[in-house]
């Protein structure tokens, strides 16, 4: 018995085989019967004839639809083998647009000092450009895209897709992402990237031969030898300078202070360091030892020149490479040290903005230890006088974002300020969802 609904695909199948071998012939569905019949021509000798009976009309519509269907399959397969020979049509790549004001030279796309832009792509993928960033689209496919990140700031969404596949490749840096948000910084000149994951995960590829995965909520500050990095100017040591003196020229932001440390036991190491003989081999390159990890050597290096000759007379370069190292050996109170030394000696330079941002997360790092009010206004003083000076600075957005952090737990009305300013200026930035709620909660 045949069910009404077979007959019906049986009727079809055999409507999709006449159009692509022709109409059949009341012989070819005879044949075609037979066939169903005697699958096995050879032992047709030994089959049992049928009894010769009358079929009604629905059985021989039934035996028509049989013989189509076993015509429409041979059809069918024929299609089959015929599309699988056929080459599969490439899928077009993504495609994008500029959205803001940039200048362009060649394939560099630049954002303005004074703004931001963004690059929206075919499929749905954001790229908003920090103030004086110069990025470059060096590949487009169907899977994503290769952005070259020469100088300057990156919140990226990048859209989850099954295949994507995109790239992001900062000096000797490489990160490798499939769907996600992040925010990614490089300074060309100090070789220093650093990314902030929103969601996701992507993995970072490093000199030599690291592979870094980043997921949600976390961060990574990765260094590379600049393009033209200079070797330490330090000559031999003059009457070191005691940290009470570095102390008092240094900038002190609005609304903070300068966690104290012992001045006495910081300038001891550097009065018993003897002159660096004029004949001795040529200076370590710090920004070299950085890039390859190795944090240890430029303290050594640093401590065996004398660690106030070296703040005295170093470049800012080198300064930059000494804090760093001794912060990540959270030698915090050497690195305090150090960059407000950096602050003293080369005010309104570069190095020296920057320092005012990397204090400030040294006097959060005392507010996770000591969950100090006054560490936290520190810190609070020392991101506002980042944001002063280098409104458009690399590290805006995260200087922004932690101020909003630290002040939400205690004083949310503090923090919604901070969340309408960030929001205003990120609104794809790692911390906009923070922002949004606290917003939301008034």
């Amino acid at each position: 018995m045949i069910e009404p609904s077979s007959e019906r695909a049986v009727d079809r199948f055999v409507e999709l085989a006449e159009r692509g071998v022709g109409q059949i012939s009341r012989a070819q569905l005879d044949r075609g019967w037979q066939r169903i019949q005697d699958p096995m021509p050879h032992a047709s000798a030994n089959r049992r004839p049928v009894p010769e009976r009358r079929m009604p009309e629905r059985g021989i519509k039934v035996r028509a639809w049989l013989a189509g269907f076993a015509t429409a399959s041979a059809a069918a397969a024929l299609v089959l083998v015929v599309y699988r020979t056929l080459p599969a049509r490439p899928e077009p790549a993504l495609r994008y647009a500029i959205e803001g004001v940039v200048e362009s030279q060649g394939n560099v796309i630049a954002s303005p000092s004074g703004g931001s832009s963004r690059l929206r792509f075919s499929d749905e993928s954001l790229i908003d450009l920090g103030p004086s960033t110069n990025v470059t689209v060096d590949a487009l496919d169907a899977r994503g895209a290769q952005i070259g990140l020469a100088d300057g700031a990156l919140d990226v969404h990048v859209r989850p897709r099954a295949n994507a596949s995109w790239r992001f490749v900062a000096g000797p840096f490489r990160v490798n992402v499939k769907g996600t948000e992040f925010h990614l910084a490089f300074s060309a000149d100090r070789g220093r990237l650093t990314l902030q994951m929103k969601s996701g995960l992507v993995e970072v590829l490093a000199p030599p031969n690291r592979t870094i995965a980043v997921g949600k909520n976390e961060s990574l500050e990765l260094f590379a030898e600049p393009a033209q990095s200079e070797a330490p100017q330090v000559k031999a040591p003059v009457a070191p300078p005691v940290a009470e003196d570095v102390q008092a020229e240094a900038t002190v932001p609005s609304g903070g202070r300068i966690l104290p440390s012992n001045p006495r036991t910081a300038a001891e190491p550097a009065r018993r360091r003897m002159p660096v003989p004029a004949n001795e081999p040529a200076p370590v390159v710090w920004s070299r030892l950085l890039a390859q990890g190795d944090f240890a050597s430029v303290l050594t290096d640093a401590e065996r020149r004398g660690i106030g000759a070296t703040m005295a007379q170093a470049s800012a370069a080198d300064l930059s490479a000494l804090a760093d190292a001794a912060r990540y050996t959270k030698r915090n109170d050497l690195a305090r040290q150090v960059l407000l030394a950096m602050r003293s000696r080369f005010a309104g330079a570069d190095h020296a903005r920057d320092a005012s941002f990397f204090l400030g997360r040294l006097a959060e790092a005392a507010t996770d230890r000591f969950k100090s009010a006054e560490s936290v206004e520190s810190a609070l003083g020392w991101y506002e006088t980042y944001l002063r000076e280098a409104p458009r600075g690399l590290y805006a957005s995260e200087a922004l974002g932690r101020e909003m952090a630290l002040l939400a737990p205690g004083t949310p009305e503090r923090a919604r300020k901070v969340a309408g300013r960030y929001l205003a200026r990120f609104p794809q930035g790692p911390q906009a969802e923070l922002a949004r709620s606290l917003l939301e909660s008034e």
